[in-house]
């Protein structure tokens, strides 16, 4: 029997357009009316994160941060950063290449480029995002001022052009994506299941009794961990050979469809 839902945000719960359909949002209150957790576990900074969940109805637990970091209502509950040496390493190999839409996940806080956050403001409209980054072009100085740990590096580039093998040689550190044109680094062990793990057993839920809807690599440790991953349809065939259901695509109410189908 499932008793809890996690729920994967973009190509997921978010539709094309980056919103939340109504569908979505009477099918997560059918399901907690029926007693069911339903929580957001995502790539994306835990202000989002707290921002979606409040939006879709879901549990004030979530997982942000690409599994990094796990909070109620805001509150911070737990959180597994990149270890000093390697995030010094990382940081240092990143900040060298040209052309990349860089994203630092400095603890509860997310540090972009002054030009990178100008570019976001343009194709990236979630509000919550924007009220909380920093714009900044010393990212390392920053966090070196303000005690900051390394939790996640997000890049959106072309893999072809850039030493990708180099971030993944680096000890202590998990390398994944969330699309074709992007990598995410984190520290090794971290990842999506164990962020679920850690908000299951606060529910007292054991993960064969949770279901996992995802569409991205970062999901696949966890569709691998529950009882019952769901993938979506536009999701990659690695992504869909891990699920024992598949979804419709995010832009045909999926995420309705799987949440639905964890009540029959």
């Amino acid at each position: 029997m499932i008793k809890l839902i996690s729920l994967d945000l973009d190509g997921t719960l978010l539709d094309p357009k980056g919103q939340i359909t109504a569908a979505s949002k009477a099918a997560i209150a059918k399901a907690r009316a029926a007693g069911m957790r339903v929580v957001i576990n995502t790539g994306r900074d835990c202000h989002e994160a707290a921002w979606f969940a409040r939006e879709a109805g879901g549990d004030t637990l979530t997982a942000s941060t690409g599994g990094a970091l796990v909070q109620d209502g805001g509150r911070t509950l737990r959180r597994w950063d990149v270890p000093e040496k390697a995030a010094h390493k990382a940081l240092e190999l990143v900040l060298g290449w040209q052309d990349v839409g860089l994203m630092i996940f400095a603890g509860e806080q997310t540090l972009v480029s002054s030009a990178y956050k100008k570019e976001l403001e343009r194709y990236y409209p979630f509000p919550a995002f924007h009220a909380h980054a920093v714009a900044t072009d010393d990212p390392i100085g920053y966090m070196e001022a303000h005690s900051l740990p390394l939790s996640k590096l997000h890049g959106e580039l072309d893999p072809a052009r850039y030493p990708i093998e180099e971030l993944r040689a680096i000890e202590g550190v998990f390398l994944t994506t969330s699309s074709s044109h992007d990598f995410e680094l984190v520290a090794a062990g971290v990842n999506k299941a164990r962020a679920l793990a850690f908000i299951a057993a606060r529910y007292g839920v054991s993960l064969e009794d949770c279901a996992a809807v995802g569409d991205s690599e970062n999901d696949l440790e966890v569709l691998r961990a529950v009882g019952l991953p769901i993938a979506m349809s536009n999701a990659p065939e690695n992504v869909k050979a891990a699920a024992a259901r598949i979804a419709p695509p995010n832009g045909e109410e999926g995420v309705a469809w799987a949440v639905l189908s964890c009540l029959e």
